[in-house]
């Protein structure tokens, strides 16, 4: 038996009043209050609206032409 989902849970934020709370791809301070949970619906968020994420990896070829032309300048 599976018990993994077909998709991702998608996270949702209901305040007091039990009205749900929109996560703006920008962001927010009080995501970050929440430490990673907030972090991880502010990706989420991002992804949707279709925005770049900020986390990505150089590979080495590049890395050492970047820091040849650094040089040069």
């Amino acid at each position: 038996m599976n018990n993994i989902p077909d998709e991702p849970a998608q996270l949702k934020f209901i305040s007091p009043e039990g009205q749900k709370m929109e996560i703006p791809p920008e962001g927010a301070l009080g995501l970050l209050a929440l430490g990673a949970v907030g972090i991880k619906a502010w990706r989420q968020a991002r992804k949707e609206a279709g925005e770049p994420s900020h986390w990505y990896r150089k590979s080495p070829e590049n890395d050492d032409k970047t820091h040849e032309a650094e040089k040069n300048d």
